[in-house]
């Protein structure tokens, strides 16, 4: 009997596998997801949504854009590779994307992600306001030798695709300028209207609609049929701008099947060479024209080197003698440093509760906590950039050579004060109590998140120290993160950790 239940089991096996490699490619089966690291409305929001509009000619695919802004597009490349490398998500990724990569120490995502398919390339060019005295490219020269290094350039992101394509044009026209960052495009071109600056640096289609703007010079071989007016840069005699452009594709997550990239690949190209596709984004000058991976790849990869380089030499990415601390501080060791530190700690603390002297060792340990709580933040903060005399990394070196000090001056008036403390009456385990806080709030920071856990934090630390006026723990927490908030996130730009478990619930 076992035998004969043994026999038909593998011949339904083997029938099983015969109809599964019989079986025709059904991909898709369910609905397809584009993540856009962009707000809606934003240019890539918008070619992810004209992409899905335009395939829908060509397949029965559903897709879905799903925004998931932060951090200049790493939040949404972390959901890209959290989620299975099936095909089913799409990340619409641009050139922007490289340089908040380089910055912020995440090559390893390039890696990690298959370049579908470049779908354009959009030439950068000098944008300045017509009223402006200032306004041709040999009014910027000369008004630029003038001021010496003091002239004015505006668009958005410190360190990203304009600012570098800025740098170039300094370095390749014989000038220097000074850059000025704006939070998006749209406020840097609101700012060179109000002549706050001399040029901005984009892309054609963005003085469309607006008669105050004109382009002064574009990055391409020869002029564009949309511009006929706009000079290129080589007509100046500069030969090494003809080429710089930011491109927009789709990318996959590593791994994904050959069949399914196949089906990508075929779409891409249908899609690319569709009249509606084309017509709509070679009107603003850009240039519609389809990379492969293969081709892709080997561009982003030399776009990885550029941005290394430009932003090595502005500061952006931390200097050689600061380099291996900068590792140090975003790496496994750090991690590890944390956790022994916390590990040795407790141990002590166990001594110490047993200890005669607990009441004495305890109120040493407070200062000591601190104290090295700061040398551990003071690594962090030499993987914020430090491109400026006041960068993201000032506020928290300034509160820390503020802790070290305090603590140092703390821990010395209890070693001077030994008799009267170890003759007080006192509980002693509210200190206990705090370093734990303090440690599991570290430890929630990762998996919640800095705001969330900022605010538990504040509020569980209060009531510790025995204070119960609700509404004013409410008011001091809240007040808190809403200056993190503007400080840290809005005026410095320094992202503060989402947490893994918000990330992979949003």
């Amino acid at each position: 009997m076992k035998k004969t239940f043994a026999i038909l089991l593998l011949t339904l096996l083997i029938f099983a596998s015969c109809k599964k490699s019989n079986d025709k490619f059904s991909f898709p089966e369910k609905p397809i997801t584009i993540i856009v690291y962009t707000g809606p409305g934003g240019l890539i929001d918008v070619t992810a949504r004209k992409f899905a509009d335009v395939a829908s000619k060509y397949t029965e695919a559903t897709f879905v854009v799903e925004n998931k802004p932060g951090s200049g597009g790493i939040v949404a490349m972390k959901r890209l590779l959290q989620l299975p490398a099936d095909g089913y998500t799409l990340f619409a990724s641009t050139k922007s994307n490289i340089s908040k990569i380089v910055s912020s120490g995440g090559e390893a995502y390039i890696e990690g992600i298959d370049w579908a398919a470049m779908m354009m390339a959009d030439p950068e060019c000098i944008i300045t306001h017509k009223k402006q005295k200032v306004n041709t490219w040999e009014d910027l020269i000369a008004d630029a030798k003038i001021k010496d290094g003091n002239q004015l350039w505006l668009g958005p992101a410190n360190g990203g695709l304009d600012h570098v394509t800025a740098l170039k044009i300094w370095d390749e026209a014989g000038i220097e300028a000074k850059w000025i960052p704006f939070k998006s495009g749209g406020k840097a071109r609101a700012a060179l209207l109000g002549e706050q600056g001399v040029a901005y640096v984009g892309n054609p289609r963005e003085v469309l609609g607006n008669d105050d703007l004109q382009i002064a010079a574009v990055s391409s071989l020869d002029r564009l049929a949309q511009f006929p007016d706009v000079p290129t840069f080589n007509e100046f005699g500069i030969n090494n701008l003809d080429n710089e452009f930011m491109w927009r594709g789709f990318v996959l997550k590593k791994g994904t099947l050959p069949e399914i990239k196949k089906w990508y690949d075929e779409l891409f190209v249908k899609v690319n060479n569709d009249p509606e596709w084309r017509e709509y984004w070679e009107r603003g000058g850009i240039d519609v024209v389809y990379k492969g991976s293969e081709e892709f790849t080997k561009i982003v990869h030399n776009d990885k080197e550029q941005f290394t380089h430009y932003l090595h030499k502005i500061g952006i990415i931390n200097t050689e003698a600061t380099n291996l601390i900068a590792r140090f501080a975003t790496g496994k060791a750090l991690n590890f440093l944390i956790i022994i530190s916390v590990l040795i700690f407790l141990i002590i603390g166990i001594f110490v509760n047993r200890s005669p002297k607990r009441k004495y060792l305890s109120r040493i340990m407070l200062p000591i906590f601190f104290i090295m709580l700061s040398i551990i933040f003071f690594i962090i903060s030499f993987s914020f950039p430090s491109n400026e005399k006041v960068g993201p990394s000032v506020i928290p070196r300034l509160w820390i050579f503020i802790l070290i000090p305090l603590n140092i001056y703390l821990l010395f008036n209890i070693l001077r004060q030994k008799k009267e403390i170890v003759q007080e009456r006192g509980n002693t385990k509210i200190i206990f109590r705090f370093i734990g806080l303090l440690i599991l709030y570290l430890l929630s920071i990762f998996y919640f998140g800095y705001f969330i856990s900022s605010f538990v934090f504040l509020l569980v630390g209060i009531y510790l120290l025995e204070y119960r006026k609700y509404l004013t723990m409410l008011l001091i927490s809240a007040g808190w993160l809403l200056f993190s908030y503007l400080i840290f996130y809005k005026l410095l730009y320094v992202p503060r950790p989402v947490g893994k478990l918000i990330e992979m619930i949003f």
